[in-house]
């Protein structure tokens, strides 16, 4: 036999891609999906953790803050009690007249705490705030006071101090005292009793 006389081929269909068993589909598809799942929550985890852990730092930031603000705050409570320390107390005072000057002389003496409150940093600056407005309306009262003395200095009436009062009726010393550091106790009770 020759080459001529072989048979001759059968025509071939043109190649078709050999398509794969559908078990061997739907394990792609299945993998293709879990895949992109996966790759979803690994993302999510990951915007997860860099949240958690910014929020974490926050909060020790917050914390770290509030930290160096209660101690300046201590800090300020001791220096206002060395610079009242220096002054002669209203009560001590001969006069009216005199008892009004010593009074204007520890209001001033306040101001620089009033001052370094106002500066502080801190996440709690509302509760502070209302701390601070508390110092206020006790040096705006001790003041008050002073222009009594004044008065009766020059032939007024006698002046008496009147305890300035906080939200509810509640005395603005007992918060003062509340909520501050033990450190302006002193502070506090001294300024309260303009008359001792």
């Amino acid at each position: 036999m020759t080459d001529d006389d072989a048979p001759a081929p059968a025509e071939t269909a043109p190649d078709k891609p050999a398509q794969p068993p559908a078990d061997a589909r739907r394990r792609r598809r299945l993998l293709v999906i879990g895949g992109g799942i996966l790759a979803v929550l690994v993302i999510a985890v990951c915007a997860g953790g860099i949240a958690v852990i910014s929020a974490i730092n926050g909060i020790v930031d917050r914390a770290e803050e509030n930290e160096r603000s209660v101690t300046r705050t201590d800090a300020a409570c001791v220096e206002l009690e060395r610079r009242l320390n220096r002054l002669v107390p209203p009560g001590a005072a001969a006069n009216p007249q005199a008892r009004a000057t010593a009074v204007r002389n520890e209001n001033a003496a306040v101001r620089p705490f009033l001052a370094e409150l106002g500066q502080l940093p801190g996440a709690r600056r509302e509760h502070r705030q209302d701390w601070q407005d508390a110092w206020t309306r006790l040096v705006e009262a001790r003041s008050a006071y002073a222009g009594a003395l004044e008065r009766q200095a020059s032939g007024g009436e006698p002046a008496f101090f009147v305890p300035p009062q906080g939200q509810h009726g509640k005395p603005v010393v007992e918060r003062l005292l509340d909520a501050g550091p033990a450190s302006c106790d002193g502070s506090v009770r001294r300024l309260a009793a303009p008359d001792l």
